[in-house]
């Protein structure tokens, strides 16, 4: 094992995949059997980061920005194609025992605990695989079931667990051994909102109680903003922001939304205050009501002009959320 720092360590990490390239009919059926071509996808590009012990990291990016590759480098799913990574001072594809059961990867579309099993049954399987004294064990399952009101649900099986209580067995399931580090991959997908909000809540605690450093994978920015003081950002296999999530956007921008009386095209909104379109987003639930990313000293401006031009219903001035920030960055 390596002498090292940091609790992990990213260098210079590169993934392609390799597939091969099918052309239509028999004679593409012929050339795959005799003299197959094929393509090189790149996962990641090169992506270089340290995490210290006890950090909670959102990892953030787009469908195929090569998050989810870079989840199974480090916990040794998949091996990098080049550069190196280690994690508590481990190379991870070398899978040792001693790694392993000090970190936990948990992944919201795909079942890791039994499904035949009720939850209580899987859980004690997975104390004697980690070799967990009875005592503590038994002390872990009541405080972390309490935690996340699932202690009625133990005995039954997994696969009738509703999505959310399956996530939340998932989740137990995986600290129960209390890793040093924890990956999670969207482990709020398909969960409602109370359910979501009760799972990070729980996360959070767990944190910075046990001190595990975290990172988590998400689509949905109430995980990333309520979690994460720190974001890692990736884009089509490069890791393009990392650093605190509140100093990704620009310090003087803001939202305004605004009612209006009657629904207008947002080209109409973006003309009339010289603007560009991806500046405006339209309320899914109410069509009069639009959300303007601008700059604070031009609020004044623009609230005179739309006051000018139309009827205006209600105002409102608040900051600008992650995702708009990450959705523009991707937009330009």
């Amino acid at each position: 094992m390596k002498t090292q720092t940091h609790s992990i360590q990213v260098q210079n990490v590169k993934r392609s995949f390799k597939s091969v390239k099918k052309e239509e009919g028999w004679r593409g059926t012929i050339k795959l059997l005799t003299n197959p071509e094929y393509i090189v996808h790149e996962a990641l590009k090169g992506v270089s980061f340290t995490i210290e012990s006890g950090e909670f990291v959102g990892l953030i990016g787009a469908n195929g920005a090569g998050k989810t590759t870079l989840l199974k480098i480090l916990s040794g799913l998949i091996p990098p194609t080049s550069g190196e990574a280690t994690v508590l001072g481990f190379t991870p594809f070398e899978r040792k025992l001693a790694y392993r059961k000090q970190i936990s990867l948990v992944m919201g579309q795909k079942a890791q605990l039994w499904w035949d099993l009720p939850a209580l049954e899987a859980f004690d399987l997975l104390r004697a695989l980690y070799q967990i004294p009875r005592d503590v064990y038994k002390q872990r399952v009541d405080e972390l079931t309490e935690l996340l009101d699932v202690t009625k649900l133990l005995n039954t099986q997994i696969r009738r667990l509703s999505l959310g209580e399956r996530m939340k067995m998932e989740v137990i399931g995986a600290i129960l051994h209390l890793p040093k580090v924890i990956f999670l991959d969207e482990p709020t997908i398909g969960l409602d909102v109370l359910a979501a909000q009760k799972l990070r809540g729980f996360l959070k605690t767990h944190n910075q109680k046990e001190g595990a450093t975290i990172i988590l994978t998400s689509h949905n920015m109430d995980d990333i903003s309520e979690l994460c003081k720190r974001i890692l950002l990736i884009k089509e296999g490069e890791l393009i922001y990392d650093g605190e999530a509140k100093k990704l956007g620009k310090h003087d921008e803001c939202q305004m939304s605004v009612k209006l009386m009657s629904e207008v095209a947002i080209s109409e909104l973006a003309q009339v205050l010289a603007i560009n379109e991806s500046q405006i987003q339209k309320d899914e639930e109410d069509p009069t009501t639009y959300l303007f990313t601008i700059s604070r000293p031009k609020l004044t401006e623009y609230f005179q002009i739309l006051m000018q031009k139309y009827q205006v219903a209600d105002i409102g001035i608040h900051e600008a959320s992650l995702e708009r920030i990450i959705q523009q960055i991707y937009q330009n």
